[in-house]
């Protein structure tokens, strides 16, 4: 499990990424080689993240690792843990109350006096120092110090000096994250820190960022902040800007431990170069960026691993934590950046979108605008100038690209939605092919799983066996996977995974993929395979299906189309086969139950002799199960829907010109009146009866049933 790195400062030089220690040490030596005994303050500047923090801790080591008698009595006030508070004077002379006496005997008679000191100063710096609510209130403070009458200030403060100048010992008060106060509160920091500067032996070590403070006191006093700040700080210190090498070196070690191997092949070495020198690389600024970002990934990546592309999702990530706006553009506008670069077609949706990505890139700061959009390009190859298609997709979707449409939306729910097949999933499917028996049993068992919208599982088997034909399925598995979808494909094949007219039926998806791993295929040897997998396979409606393609690419070859995967001889020899296959293979009762009985039959047919198929739907339905079974077999529906209209109206079709040439629709239809008028008829069968001889009355009236306004006046 990766853990995150706590965002506090390093105290060990030994743990020192930036080259942080090297400047400590020397701030540390100055302090110990400071010649007077006056009262000092230094300040240490850099922007927010840059390391100051680290480097304190870093100067407080180096100091503790002198000799004793050298070591200097060092006091931390930290002035954001009493943010809020109305009197920082108070809290700081407290805090070298609870300190001092403990570092040193000498300092023991301080412990009263800095107490009555603050009683006494606290109030007047406060009074002196703020206006408004809060000055009110410190008013109050200090009518009640006037009621105890406390010791004359000056006096305490010449007692206080005397004894710190007695010591001989250095004190050392370092006061950190000034830059996080309110304006207010650092206007008064400061006004205590000039006010108790000139004390003996006490050194200031102030960290903050310069341009903040300066900023801010301007805003409560008016006064120009920098020329303010120089009066008080005597010896100013710019923290030197960490090395872009050690901020890229602590990164890559981080992400190191997040991401740990790559074992998985997703992650592309020149991918991730490029990208980072594209765009990640600029939004890594200063230490704290990198805890930042690191500390997001370590949260978000473990829970997509395998299902996105690495180095799209640090890129993305990257966004999130440094350009959140660009971020939720993105989010909120898949169609403007997955897909191909073909997507729109109109110049007028050119223009739209061209101002759409003017937008958002203008909005950037002006020195990440270039490198950012660079790096967009490069994720989102659709907003970029070179023009990309549609056969780009199945390269993306193999590497889990963001821009490709169904990968897009795991990046940004931070989760795989429930349902998705997992890459690890699909690698273990794969790994079956050692035992073909396996392999099918565990895409039959898919179709019992539903996803949350209704589909099984074993669809989205099907769909994401196409992203791993080329790379994932070796020459050798190849017969195994057409092997077993002739044998076992009938049963992934579900009404309840086709969502209406534009959808693909699985017999689709398996005929797909059966038939780009034919292509692999070479020689006389694609022939061989197919007819041992057809020879072999009990599933006839996927194999009829793949012949009928078969046949339709041939017939194109012949007129003048590209060359077929095969001849027309090796057609006619698998059609030979697959109808040996339907003589034999299926009882009459197990043909009859079919789902594709009315394909199966139509193809016997136009391939085989259609004697011989009538003869069997003869036979089959003598009996009244089996004509109520076969005529459920082909009841179809239609779907309409009135313009302007939301409902869509479904209309059961059956009509018995679709079935002459394999029973006498007229003699059935006498049959179907008896049984209906016994009311023997099953619910199951009753919608296919009533269809069936309703369309028989309208042929008796010479009205076609197929004409689009068949139904208006029935």
């Amino acid at each position: 499990m990766t853990t995150l790195s706590a965002d506090r400062p390093s105290s060990n030089p030994q743990d020192d990424l930036f080259g942080h220690a090297p400047f400590a040490e020397s701030l540390a030596n100055s302090i110990c080689r400071y010649p007077g005994n006056d009262g000092l303050v230094l300040a240490l500047y850099g922007p927010w993240g840059s390391g100051k923090s680290t480097v304190l801790s870093y100067v407080r080591h180096f100091l503790e690792q002198r000799p004793e008698a050298e070591q200097p009595a060092i006091v931390t006030f930290n002035p954001w843990w009493f943010s809020g508070q109305e009197n920082l004077a108070r809290a700081f002379l407290g805090q070298m109350q609870a300190v001092l006496p403990a570092k040193n005997a000498k300092f023991k008679k301080l412990g009263d006096l800095l107490g009555d000191f603050a009683e006494g100063v606290g109030g007047l710096i406060d009074l002196s120092g703020m206006t408004g609510g809060a000055g009110s209130k410190i008013g109050k403070l200090v009518g009640l110090i006037t009621k105890r009458k406390p010791k004359d200030v000056p006096a305490l403060k010449s007692e206080i000096s005397k004894i710190l100048r007695d010591a001989q010992t250095r004190i050392l008060v370092i006061i950190d994250d000034i830059d996080r106060l309110t304006p207010e509160e650092t206007r008064q920091l400061f006004t205590v820190i000039k006010a108790l500067a000139d004390f003996p032996n006490v050194v200031y070590l102030l960290a903050f960022d310069r341009e903040v403070a300066a900023q801010a006191i301007e805003q409560q006093s008016g006064m120009p902040g920098e020329r303010y700040l120089e009066k008080i700080i005597q010896v100013p210190f710019e923290l030197p800007p960490v090395d872009r090498v050690a901020l890229r070196a602590a990164l890559f070690k981080r992400l190191d431990e997040i991401l740990g191997d790559t074992s998985d092949g997703l992650f592309d070495q020149s991918y991730w170069t490029n990208a980072f020198h594209d765009g990640i690389d600029p939004l890594i600024q200063v230490p704290r960026d990198v805890v930042r970002f690191t500390n997001t990934l370590a949260v978000t990546y473990p829970a997509v691993r395998g299902e996105v592309n690495p180095v799209d999702f640090i890129a993305l990530e990257g966004l999130r934590v440094f350009l959140p706006g660009l971020y939720d553009v993105i989010r909120t506008n898949q169609d403007k950046f997955s897909g191909h670069s073909r997507d729109n077609r109109y110049d007028g949706d050119q223009r739209a979108i061209a101002a759409f990505h003017e937008q958002w890139a203008q909005a950037l700061p002006e020195s990440l605008r270039s490198s950012t959009k660079a790096l967009l390009e490069r994720i989102f190859p659709k907003i970029g100038q070179m023009g990309y298609g549609a056969d780009w997709l199945a390269q993306w979707r193999r590497a889990l690209r963001a821009c490709h449409p169904d990968a897009f939306p795991t990046y940004f729910r931070m989760t795989v939605p429930p349902g998705t097949v997992r890459r690890s999933e699909m690698l273990a499917l794969l790994s079956l092919a050692e035992t073909p028996a396996a392999l099918g049993d565990a895409l039959v068992q898919a179709t019992s799983v539903k996803r949350p919208d209704g589909l099984s599982k074993a669809r989205a088997l099907l769909e994401r066996l196409m992203d791993h034909l080329e790379e994932d399925i070796p020459d050798e598995h190849i017969p195994v996977f057409i092997g077993v979808l002739f044998d076992i494909g009938d049963s992934l094949v579900l009404d309840s995974d086709e969502r209406g007219s534009f959808d693909f039926s699985n017999e689709s998806r398996i005929t797909r993929v059966v038939y780009h791993l034919l292509k692999r295929v070479y020689g006389t040897q694609r022939h061989t395979l197919l007819k041992t997998a057809i020879d072999q396979g009990c599933s006839l409606g996927v194999q009829r299906y793949l012949i009928a393609t078969l046949s339709d690419e041939v017939k194109k070859e012949c007129e003048g189309g590209e060359k077929a995967l095969v001849d027309q001889d090796a057609l006619d020899d698998l059609k030979a086969c697959w109808l040996n296959g339907l003589r034999s293979k299926l009882s009459q009762s197990e043909l009859l139950a079919h789902s594709q009985l009315a394909r199966l039959l139509a193809a016997w047919c136009l391939w085989g002799d259609q004697t011989e198929a009538k003869a069997w739907c003869e036979a089959a339905t003598s009996n009244n199960d089996g004509l109520l079974t076969l005529l459920t077999k082909f009841c179809s529906y239609t779907r309409s829907q009135a313009f302007g209209d939301w409902v869509v109206r479904f209309q059961p079709r059956l009509n018995p010109a679709w079935l002459e040439r394999y029973i006498d629709t007229g003699a059935c239809a006498q049959r179907l009146i008896d049984l209906r008028h016994t009311d023997v008829v099953p619910d199951v069968a009753r919608e296919a009866v009533d269809q069936f001889l309703k369309e028989f009355e309208m042929l008796k009236a010479g009205k076609n049933p197929d004409d689009v306004d068949a139904f208006d006046d029935w």
